[in-house]
């Protein structure tokens, strides 16, 4: 802001309690001054130009836009029909199972601790008795926020070291939850790249199935939905024969929020054969329709 600097103050004088003007007699009063030119007064420096404030938030992305996406290190990105699905897309299934193997480890495996993350060498142990390997261990993952949190809460707890892959995700979960606060609550999933134990009908199955997933976590009426039609429309034999097939693929079978979510996903956003048939939950094609329908009635399109 400019100063205004103002005129010089008149002097004034107290004498014995009166106050006098000093001035000669008949000394006649100076000329006039001459008028003189006006200087403009400085124009004010033009106020700094802000810098704009830095993305702290993923790409926002379609899902055709994330299947075109070639990377080559972990990339997130925001879904553009829910904005609360963060999609966590990598150059190829190992370097997915990196970043997210031990919180599958600790959230729904079968069999496996759920109050401690795995070391190497136990989360080795328990890939190699699956059957599977690191990169096959699942072919994509899907979790809250707050699982993932308790993850690394967890870690830094017990001193457990991450791979560089968990700790990209550690610093994205981070950047995720300054744009959106506790307590509300997102979903992160993966899908890989394309390689040779994944083409694209596969890559464009795995992301279709974890945003199912994504939707169930972000949208509570849609979770709502899911359970209601899990426990009135399935029969007790429908659920049985699901939890087993979800055992064989290695989930825990006691977690009934798991079952139901994995059962919508596998009905109603797995289009690939290759990934699931009715028939490997016990499930003639009409009844899997009707199920579908079921849960489809007020799913996310």
């Amino acid at each position: 802001m400019p100063v205004v600097i103002g005129a010089a103050a008149i002097a004034a004088a107290g004498v014995a309690g009166g106050l006098w003007w000093w001035r000669a007699v008949d000394t006649p009063d100076p000329p006039p001054k001459p008028d003189l030119p006006t200087l403009a007064a400085p124009a004010p420096a033009p106020a700094p130009i802000a810098p704009r404030p830095a993305e702290i938030g993923p790409r926002i992305a379609t899902q055709a836009e994330i299947l075109a996406h070639r990377a080559e290190a972990p990339t997130m990105f925001r879904l553009d029909a829910n904005p609360r699905i963060f999609v966590a897309d990598f150059p190829n299934l190992d370097r997915q199972g990196a970043a997210f193997n031990r919180t599958a480890a600790l959230v729904e495996k079968a069999g496996l601790p759920r109050d401690r993350v795995l070391d190497d060498a136990a989360l080795a142990a328990a890939i190699a008795r699956s059957g599977d390997t690191p990169g096959t261990y699942y072919y994509g993952h899907n979790y809250r926020g707050r699982d993932l949190e308790r993850f690394f809460a967890l870690a830094d707890r017990d001193g457990i070291a991450l791979t560089r892959d968990e700790a990209w995700l550690r610093d994205e979960l981070a950047r995720i939850r300054r744009l959106v606060p506790a307590p509300g609550e997102f979903a992160i999933v993966s899908v890989p790249g394309l390689e040779e134990r994944v083409d694209a009908a596969m890559r464009e199955a795995i992301l279709q199935h974890e945003v199912g997933h994504g939707h169930f976590f972000a949208d509570a009426r849609f979770a709502e939905h899911v359970a209601q039609v899990w426990r009135d429309t399935f029969t007790e034999a429908e659920r049985a024969a699901f939890r087993a097939f979800l055992a064989r693929e290695g989930y825990d079978p006691a977690i009934e929020e798991v079952m139901m979510n994995e059962a919508m996903a596998y009905l109603i956003f797995t289009p690939d054969p290759r990934f699931f048939q009715p028939v490997h939950a016990g499930l003639t094609d009409q009844r899997a329709d009707q199920l579908r329908a079921a849960l489809r009635g007020r799913a996310p399109q």
